[in-house]
């Protein structure tokens, strides 16, 4: 996959105005022709109308810009470039029409990045080889996830997965993940000889799939994306795995359910997706005086007010109390070199804390596992580094799972903030549906506890 480098002035041109609208493109127009109520856009070349699939509408809008009839231009529709050569011809029409008829063809779509100051609008356009029907994973948690939403299933799929030691795939749900060696010791590289034995086990495997994290594959050790390019002629898709914004997230999945032509799967989450964010928003909307809230991932810092764990809450309608930054991690441990007293004013402390904390590092188990399992001293030695908040003499400091479906985290996070309109029985409830529906049924929620509260980890005995 290489960014589209066009040699004629002209072209270059039209391609520049382009991309520079694509991004508004996608937040201020909704396809007129959708029927599912999914607010997301697909986000590639061939998506004329900028629905959540491609279809005979968009051979239409195609088809009036050739024609040149009124109300339709390249510039209102930017996606109808479908070859990405800045210009709508005949050739577009091609490539949408082998789409329709599963016949392999080149796509162009967007790809996401942290790297702000290479890609200032935190995206940029790439080239895929379509379909995919088998990949490299970079990444486990969310990502795995998201495969499994839109059926991209391991061995089938997924030939070959990289992640960090800390951070390997939870065995009790993704035991054919864990089973797998991974291709590196960390999500910053591949291990070159690991890819190449994965590679000849494993023909036809086209991409790599990992995060939008700017160092991702940034090949500080092994290699990098660019060499998995060049070298392997491998296709790197980024996607915001983490994303918690819903039309952001379902458009991610969107991304993988038409490059794997899993489009149904796709689009059945990503409706239910956005009907419960819809519904969390209308019933906080509700709220004059929003709860005044913090987020945290560890048991030494604050969560930016940007961070994504941050928008967890946001979602949830919940008013942010910590400040934007560069850095996703505002440090409260005093004996910390980048400690920032700050967090410790009445402005920056929220009513409530939410903790999002992987099985791993707080529990030294799995939240899919039996509670018995867990480290209940590590559990309350952590909850202990925030004594000296507010919320911490009000005990409203909570720990929840930052390793369950996003969607979920947002439903368990508005129980905590409004307990008069979400109780934790109707999250439950909700959270076991998304999980019936859309991950197999791969673990029952009345089994399992996915969110404490201070005084429940208190009250724990080792």
């Amino acid at each position: 996959m290489n960014q589209n480098t066009m040699k004629i002035t002209a072209i270059v041109v039209v391609i520049v105005v382009i991309v520079a609208g694509v991004a508004a493109f996608f937040v201020m127009n909704k396809g007129s022709g959708s029927s599912a109520d999914i607010d997301a856009a697909l986000e590639v070349y061939g998506n004329a109308d900028n629905d959540y699939k491609i279809d005979n509408a968009d051979k239409k809008v195609i088809q009036n810009i050739i024609d040149g009839k009124e109300g339709y231009t390249l510039t209102k529709y930017p996606l109808a470039d479908a070859n990405y050569d800045g210009k709508v011809t005949d050739a577009d029409l091609e490539v949408v029409d082998a789409i329709l008829k599963g016949k392999s063809t080149t796509v162009y779509h967007l790809n996401y990045s942290t790297d702000t100051a290479t890609y200032p609008s935190g995206s940029y356009v790439v080239d895929t080889k379509w379909p995919i029907t088998k990949t490299i994973g970079n990444g486990a948690a969310n990502a795995l996830i998201m495969y499994k939403l839109v059926n991209i299933n391991p061995v089938e799929n997924v030939v070959g997965i990289n992640y960090s030691k800390s951070s390997p795939p939870d065995s009790i749900i993704w035991p054919d993940y864990a089973a797998m060696p991974s291709l590196g010791t960390s999500t910053n590289y591949i291990t070159e000889d690991l890819l190449v034995e994965c590679l000849e086990k494993n023909p036809g495997t086209s991409a790599v799939i990992t995060a939008d994290n700017k160092n991702y594959l940034n090949g500080s050790t092994g290699l990098s994306e660019k060499e998995i390019e060049e070298k392997y002629g491998l296709d790197v898709i980024r996607v915001r795995h983490a994303a918690v914004d819903p039309d952001e997230y379902c458009s991610g999945l969107l991304l993988l359910g038409f490059l794997f032509q899993k489009d149904s799967e796709a689009i059945k989450v990503s409706e239910w997706t956005t009907e419960t964010y819809k519904e969390i928003a209308k019933k906080t909307s509700t709220v004059t005086d929003k709860v005044r809230a913090s987020a945290s991932a560890y048991y030494t810092y604050m969560s930016a007010k940007n961070s994504d764990y941050s928008d967890n809450l946001v979602q949830a309608g919940a008013t942010i109390t910590t400040w934007e930054q560069s850095s996703s991690a505002i440090y409260f441990d005093r004996s910390n070199a980048k400690f920032d007293p700050r967090i410790y004013e009445d402005q920056y402390q929220g009513d409530v804390i939410v903790v999002f904390r992987t099985g791993s590092g707080f529990l030294k188990a799995s939240w899919y596992d039996d509670p018995s399992s867990w480290d209940v001293a590590t559990m309350q030695d952590h909850l202990q580094h925030f004594s000296e908040f507010k919320a911490y003499e009000n005990k409203q400091v909570w720990h929840t799972s930052g390793d369950m479906p996003i969607v979920a985290r947002v439903i368990y996070s508005a129980a905590i903030l409004y307990p008069d309109l979400f109780s934790m029985e109707d999250a439950d409830k909700l959270h076991q549906e998304f999980v019936d529906k859309f991950l197999g049924g791969i673990y029952d929620v009345s089994k399992l506890k996915f969110v404490l509260s201070q005084a429940e980890i208190e009250g724990m005995t080792a």
